[in-house]
């Protein structure tokens, strides 16, 4: 039986990967940091061990015997104030997950990225793989943070690991214990109000995520990267849709991105008060503006990656919700 090595096993992505690998009859070892919040691994058939993609000597010992690791691991914040810990956990914790894997021997890994590690393309059309980083002037440090996780990717690759690079869209689906794409759910259940802003993104089902991942450690290419994205949907279709789930209005209240400008600086002045992280950054608002449109042909083409409609996830993570009391 082949064993993999899962790390950030507890996360939207991690959790899922994790279940759906016992089900394909690998042996899995699941990779935790201590207290955290375990609640998506509930029912998980494999062995729970606990780590810091920070501890290099750790991760080492922890790979040893392992056939290939999956690097779901990463902080995401768009809060510009975590700059530091944002480049401490999704470069640094990078690196030492590709150093560790080297060193334990490790036949393959799949790194999961993100696709705001992707370049803006010059004429604003759908991005690709081959449009290089190029977003430093806008100021959004969660995306430095990814494309210099890249860098390490292929900095290990050059010295002989055979990695690949994931990149999906914004994630959704059951199981988000940390409300990333969930707080979205949670903010528009059961209102009348529905404000949206100018610009979308690319969405995708976890389920079609974990797909993807694993027909990478089966057929990507070494230092390659893969869009796993979905459907590119504006922030009013994207709203409409999980209003449509959890019973809220279609979107009827535009928002111009000056005030989301003025409404992000007040919620980051009054969370430097209480301590309470923002609902909306400058960070969230500068990434509205971007084209973040992504397309997943190169994964289709050489993965056989088909995702489903972003509303399978929406209602998915919904019931998961609902099932598990997280919706007050």
């Amino acid at each position: 039986m082949q064993k993999v090595f899962v790390t950030g096993a507890n996360g939207l992505v991690g959790s899922n990967l994790c279940h759906r690998l016992t089900e394909l009859g690998y042996d899995v070892v699941a990779m935790v940091r201590e207290k955290s919040n375990l609640l998506g691994l509930k029912g998980f058939k494999g062995k729970i061990v606990y780590g810091d993609i920070l501890d290099e000597k750790r991760l080492t010992e922890l790979m040893e015997g392992a056939d290939y690791v999956f690097n779901t691991a990463g902080l995401v914040s768009f809060d510009n104030r975590l700059r530091k810990k944002l480049f401490r956990v999704n470069v640094e914790g990078t690196r030492n997950v590709m150093n560790a894997a080297l060193q334990a021997g490790v036949k393959k890994v799949v790194h999961t990225s993100s696709v705001a590690a992707i370049g803006i393309p010059p004429t604003g059309d759908i991005a690709d793989e081959a449009v290089e980083y190029n977003r430093f002037k806008y100021r959004i440090v969660y995306d430095d943070s990814k494309h210099f996780g890249e860098v390490e990717v292929r900095k290990a690759v050059e010295r002989g690991l055979d990695a690949i690079i994931a990149n999906p869209g914004s994630v959704m689906g059951q199981r988000d214990v940390y409300f990333h794409s969930g707080v979205l759910l949670k903010i528009l259940k059961g209102r009348r109000t529905v404000p949206y802003v100018v610009g979308g993104m690319c969405s995708v089902c976890v389920d079609d995520v974990v797909d993807g991942e694993i027909a990478a450690l089966k057929m990507g290419r070494t230092g390659e990267r893969y869009i796993l994205g979905g459907e590119n949907l504006t922030f009013k279709e994207l709203f409409r849709q999980i209003g449509e789930v959890v019973g809220a209005s279609a979107p009827n209240f535009y928002v111009p991105i000056w005030a989301a400008r003025a409404a992000a600086w007040t919620l980051e002045a009054v969370s430097n008060i209480t301590g309470k992280p923002p609902v909306l950054t400058k960070a969230h608002v500068a990434s509205a503006t971007l084209p973040h449109y992504f397309s997943f042909e190169k994964a289709k083409r050489e993965l056989g990656y088909q995702p489903r409609p972003i509303k399978d996830a929406i209602r998915k993570s919904y019931e998961w919700y609902l099932e598990n009391n997280l919706m007050e």
